[in-house]
């Protein structure tokens, strides 16, 4: 079976949860540019709007929705799993999640979606709710939309909560009025929610709804026989509102509960006007839908012999790659991690990710050093020292894909105010890290590099990062090749002599001899980590990974790094990204060794790594662990996973080993880059659709077991529709004729590769 707990369905664009009941909640995420907010198959979830400082308001932090007849009434999501029902489903979608219940001859659909907005003060949530009578007799059903948030100051024991919030007569909802900063400035926000139907009871006080001792799950107004429009005065507050439908037997009927934070006052009447109807409402997510649909379709399509791969790909992938690329990992802004997800977006959307990059590098410092994430209303730097290294990356790839290197004078200012083209931004960035060196000239770690729990490492200034050293590598060639598209010669001749400067450096003081293999660094007191002799944390993959990455270090020594490397760290699993796992007795290092061995970067299998280095394995032509690397990956192929992790997204990781009971369960989903390295990987790598100044070129490397692939890749207003075949035999066919080499023509074209 592909999975225990779910399937997709509608062409891969849904997928339909069986039960509530399943090991964790199964989230999904819908988002603009302003505001987010997550689901589970339960309902479980929150939302909130933030500026462009990191500034954040949160309208949803817990939501339900109720029905309730007579005295007795139940939750729409599943939940209590004690609560028998007699159907369920929820069926996640790019942009929308649905559940779908039956308990005591009563069928109810509830949808949530976030409405398109583009005021950049408001956020909102909708609820369409369609209820039927499957019955013999006429039922009474009051429906209550329920939401909790801390606007009013957060619920402590023996707190201090002092506001007031009561039903306006005008007002067919309720309201909160408050002030909180925002864009750089204290503004007057308002919380409100309604219906669009008729209310026939509310409840704005928590302990009146909820009970004192009762929770969201079981609320006592369940047993009440529903609201009982309590006014709220220094007290908890809560949001709930009733509306109520006769339904004869068979009859069906359908509302709308919106919430919305804004801080414009005429959004309260807009939004009222807007959804009038659960029909309206049903209008805006079809168009809604229809708009995803049609931004995840196009760009690129892969085809693979496993259709569930295919659905994850072309679907949820690209949908999960343009949430990272505009929220990063949600729980912060991290500027590496929308650096290296905008990257993978231009894959299928450079033009987005063009303006997505612009945006990043206006928190860059004028000197070239970018901060770790901005987050309630800071910039903060958190000390860390590899972030400007992936611009890049993503500058380049983007430029190779639209082909336009006039881009690259566009101007975008720096964090102080003061304005640059894109390309001094780029040209910064490496200046930067040459001048940021430590022990023997490599690049300083500080406060830590990817491996954010790395962060004692370096703090006094001297400890140095081994794989940032040859990320640097990386990013200097890359800034060479943007140099010379903008006629910078001088620029690219002195990138060029870093980079072969920094490989004669990594090679003397980061390879290790007796192992064979990069190690990760060097501390502040001079003592190396990820080295043969190290009795914790004695080899890790990335370097090996990014040696290869980074075009080779000059010694011909990758193929032997990654040999080694891979044999130690290889696990039924997955490959790990380090091995053996720290212990608290080397927490100097930092917070790789408080978290538990076996747990995420502390010896767990990180996904994020994991396909790095598929992509590494298909530039070193090693079509054998390209297989290995892709069944290890899906949460649904990797036979130790076995199905329980969400299939329509790719989490951080699968825990190791020494985790015992949690050997081979998943880490957290969406917030990683790893769907959105998968999404590149595979596209730019095992199918080989390398993008460059000249064109298009195809370079594959299909796992052994594939005979046949196909991809449609849209370049630069051409489409190319490209079968790939097995066939014993190495050539490119375009429109029919053979290729001497492997640039496509700048033309529409049907492509055949045989491999």
């Amino acid at each position: 079976m592909f999975s225990p707990y779910g399937r997709f369905i509608e062409e891969g664009r849904g997928f339909e949860i069986f039960t509530p009941d399943i090991p964790r909640n199964w989230y999904n995420y819908f988002f603009t540019d302003q505001y987010v907010t997550f689901t589970s198959q339960c309902g479980i979830g929150q939302g909130f709007l933030q500026d462009s400082l990191g500034r954040r308001i949160s309208p949803v932090s817990a939501r339900a929705l109720y029905a309730v007849e007579g005295d007795a009434g139940w939750e729409l999501s599943g939940l209590p799993l004690y609560d028998k029902y007699e159907d369920y489903k929820c069926i996640h979608r790019p942009g929308s999640t649905e559940i779908v219940l039956t308990r005591h001859g009563i069928r109810t659909g509830w949808t949530l979606f976030v409405p398109p907005e583009s005021d950049p003060f408001t956020g909102a949530e909708v609820s369409v709710v369609d209820v039927e009578n499957l019955s013999q007799r006429e039922r009474e059903i009051k429906l209550i939309s329920y939401t909790e948030n801390d606007l009013d100051g957060a619920y402590k024991y023996q707190g201090y909560n002092t506001r007031a919030v009561e039903k306006q007569a005008d007002f067919n909802g309720l309201k909160l009025d408050f002030n909180e900063m925002f864009e750089g400035k204290k503004r007057a926000f308002t919380f409100f929610c309604f219906c669009d139907r008729p209310l026939t009871g509310w409840d704005a006080a928590k302990n009146r709804f909820i009970g004192p001792y009762n929770t969201l799950r079981d609320p006592i107004a369940l047993h009440r026989g529903g609201c009982t429009n309590s006014a709220c005065v220094a007290e908890k507050a809560c949001y709930a509102l009733e509306t109520a439908f006769t339904l004869k037997p068979g009859e069906t009927a359908s509302c709308c509960f919106v919430t919305v934070l804004t801080a414009n006052a005429a959004k309260a009447e807009e939004m009222q006007r807007r959804f009038r109807s659960a029909e309206d409402a049903k209008n805006e997510l079809k168009a809604l839908t229809e708009r995803i649909r049609s931004a995840t379709g196009g760009g690129l399509t892969l085809r693979t012999p496993d259709e569930n791969f295919n659905c994850l790909i072309n679907n949820w992938l690209k949908y999960q790659t343009n949430l990272g690329s505009r929220w990063a990992r949600v729980r912060h802004n991290g500027y590496r991690d929308i650096a290296s997800d905008t990257e993978c977006l231009a894959v299928y959307d450079p033009a987005l990710a063009w303006q997505r990059i612009k945006r990043l590098l206006s928190y860059q410092y004028a000197n070239g050093y970018a901060p770790r994430t901005f987050i309630d209303g800071q910039i903060r730097d958190n000390n860390f020292s590899d972030c400007a290294v992936w611009l890049s990356f993503t500058v380049y790839y983007i430029i190779n894909e639209l082909g336009d290197a006039a881009l690259l004078s566009e101007q975008v200012p720096f964090n102080d105010g003061s304005i640059a083209s894109v390309w001094e931004h780029v040209k910064r960035s490496v200046e930067f890290l040459h001048g940021f060196t430590g022990h023997h000239g490599l690049i300083r770690i500080w406060g830590g590099d990817w491996n954010d729990c790395m962060n004692n490492v370096g703090i006094k200034g001297k400890g140095v990062s081994v794989w940032l050293s040859i990320a640097f590598v990386r990013a200097a060639r890359m800034a060479c090749e943007l140099a010379k598209t903008v006629g910078d010669e001088a620029t690219a001749r002195t990138f060029t002599d870093w980079a072969e400067d920094m490989c004669r450096r990594v090679n003397e003081y980061g390879w290790d001899e007796k192992g064979g293999y990069y190690i990760y660094a060097i501390s502040d007191d001079g003592e190396r980590i990820g080295a043969s002799d190290c009795e914790e944390g004695s080899v890790f993959l990335n370097p090996q990974l990014w040696a290869v990455l980074a075009g080779g270090l000059g010694a011909g020594r990758e193929e032997k790094a990654i040999k080694n490397a891979y044999a130690l760290l290889w696990d039924e699993l997955g490959t790990r990204v380090s091995t053996p796992p720290y212990t608290e007795k080397n927490a100097w290092i930092g917070g790789i060794g408080e978290k538990a061995p076996g747990v995420q970067e502390n010896g767990g299998v990180y996904l994020h790594a994991m396909c790095w280095k598929l992509a590494v394995d298909a530039l070193r032509g090693d079509s054998k662990r390209v297989g290995e690397d892709i069944v290890q990956i899906l949460p649904f192929t990797n036979p130790v996973v076995n199905g329980r992790a969400e299939p329509y997204s790719i989490c951080n990781c699968y825990m190791g080993r020494e985790t015992g009971y949690r050997y081979g369960t998943p880490g957290q989903s969406w917030r990683t880059a790893s769907g959105q390295w998968l999404l590149k990987a595979m596209a730019q790598f095992v199918f080989g659709l390398q993008p460059s100044l000249e064109g298009l070129r195809i370079k594959p490397c299909l796992p052994d077991s594939w005979n046949e692939a196909c991809a449609e890749k849209e370049f630069r207003g051409h489409v190319y529709k490209i079968r790939y075949l097995r066939g014993g035999m190495s050539k490119v066919l375009f429109n029919g004729k053979e290729l001497s080499g492997d640039l496509l023509p700048l033309e529409d074209g049907e492509v055949t590769v045989y491999i």
